[in-house]
């Protein structure tokens, strides 16, 4: 994975949309113990941590560096770890069983993906604690069709606002923004100009729904509870008032989804 070149950047751009971050507290009942899978600086744990007093919170990042601010600024109920033993061990201690625990990934699996990082080590996590709930926020481009392409139009007046060198460098590896899924790949992330580089190159839909489950329940122990899609308020915003596009409803830029763990038997109404 390519290095941040800006951490403070970064994490702030992390840090927008905090509330519709936190759209699942509410919809978890029964949870204890929140794990922040990917919690960059723990941004989010601080955030619901305030919120929520008297529930625990666990971060899970792999860059040391991102674990080290978190734990500059920890709460009495939170907890920050770099490597899978520490993490599994943080949870024995905790003495919080798997039915009030919810793992959470926020913007994890489209990195995940894209990087090609193995899998397994999660799918052990998943089983070994077997939490109650699996929750996930993260974008994918969701459309009726691939091929779709935007205006004539919109598409001079994105190359008129955004520097022809940034759309080159995007175009260079994605192709075409005449095509609407490329299009709005490139405005989800042509503002993130301090890591460029990085973001330009990274896949923001870098996997299916399908993928997905794979990962989250290969064994088929969930079922869906929640799900939703959506253009993201912020980006809409952002492209109605400094671009003068309005996106339209053909497609969603993200998704939410919460998946249950089954219990041994149930009785249909």
């Amino acid at each position: 994975m390519p290095e941040i070149d800006n951490y403070q950047v970064y994490n702030d751009r992390m840090r927008r949309s905090m509330w519709d971050k936190a759209f699942f507290m509410d919809k978890v009942p029964g949870t204890e113990l929140i794990l922040d899978y990917g919690c960059a600086d723990g941004s989010l744990i601080r955030f619901l941590s305030e919120i929520f007093p008297a529930m625990h919170f666990i971060g899970f990042d792999i860059d040391p560096v991102m674990v080290e601010k978190a734990n500059a600024d920890r709460r009495e109920n939170t907890r920050f770890y770099s490597t899978m033993p520490e993490l599994l061990e943080g949870i024995r201690e905790s003495g919080i069983p798997g039915e009030q625990i919810t793992i959470y990934f926020s913007s994890v699996f489209h990195e995940v993906f894209h990087y090609g990082f193995d899998l397994s080590m999660l799918k052990e996590l998943i089983r070994r604690i077997s939490p109650q709930y699996l929750v996930v926020r993260d974008m994918m481009y969701q459309s009726g069709t691939d091929e779709a392409m935007v205006s004539a139009e919109a598409e001079e007046r994105v190359r008129e606002s955004i520097p022809a060198a940034q759309i080159r460098d995007f175009e260079e590896i994605w192709g075409s923004i005449r095509l609407r899924r490329q299009m709005v790949h490139l405005l989800l992330k042509y503002h993130y100009t301090e890591n460029w580089p990085r973001e330009c190159a990274e896949n923001y839909f870098s996997y299916t729904d399908r993928e997905l489950m794979e990962v989250l329940d290969p064994d088929g122990c969930y079922r869906r509870i929640f799900y939703s899609r959506y253009i993201l308020p912020w980006i809409r915003y952002d492209v109605e008032q400094n671009l003068g596009i309005d996106l339209g409803e053909d497609f969603t830029t993200h998704y939410t989804l919460i998946l249950s763990r089954k219990t041994l038997r149930r009785i249909l109404l």
